[in-house]
């Protein structure tokens, strides 16, 4: 069986292996769906990540949810906590701790049960999300344990089982560029 470190560098080498226009028409495709679904319709508030490298870009529905009149909020940084920082337009960012782009907003977003989209290298069917590995979502979640988490994922990104450790928060949904079991909701 193989190791959560294999797992970890076998998904994130598949994944820079992605050729732009991949990485732009599965980003599309999943951005179309979450524009879908009730949940995203009905949020006043939700929360994005800026995508590092091939990530999924959810760029596009973040200034699709600004147009909608909705606020929504990126990730910042802070020590060994994350928080998330209302903006209002996309030239508000500056580079931060790991090369992500972050906000130079200083408006902090204290949303108890918003909408938050989480970026990850895998997931698996349990709704089990395997990052980076440095914790700031599951802190952020222990935190605020009523915001409604949904991961983003390219389908390769989906594995059987990701090994959970105590401190690891699972997803409400997984979604990604296709119709799988694994979406829930």
């Amino acid at each position: 069986m193989e190791t959560k470190q294999q797992i970890r560098v076998k998904l994130k080498e598949k994944r820079e292996r992605l050729k732009k226009e991949q990485v732009l028409q599965m980003s599309q495709k999943i951005c179309d769906k979450l524009k879908e679904y009730i949940w995203f319709q009905q949020a006043k508030v939700i929360y994005f990540y800026y995508p590092l490298g091939k990530e999924v870009n959810l760029l596009p529905l973040a200034e699709t949810a600004l147009t909608f009149r909705k606020q929504i909020a990126f990730p910042k940084v802070n020590g060994r906590n994350m928080d998330f920082y209302q903006v209002d337009s996309f030239t508000c960012f500056q580079e931060g701790k790991f090369h992500v782009m972050e906000p130079t907003s200083k408006k902090l977003m204290d949303i108890k049960d918003a909408l938050v989209f989480v970026p990850g290298i895998g997931f698996d069917n349990h709704k089990n999300r395997m990052g980076y590995g440095g914790g700031y979502y599951d802190r952020y979640f222990m935190r605020y344990p009523k915001c409604h988490k949904i991961g983003i994922a390219y389908s390769f990104q989906i594995v059987k089982t990701l090994v959970r450790e105590t401190h690891d928060i699972p997803m409400d949904a997984v979604i990604t560029e296709v119709d799988e079991p694994y979406h829930f909701l």
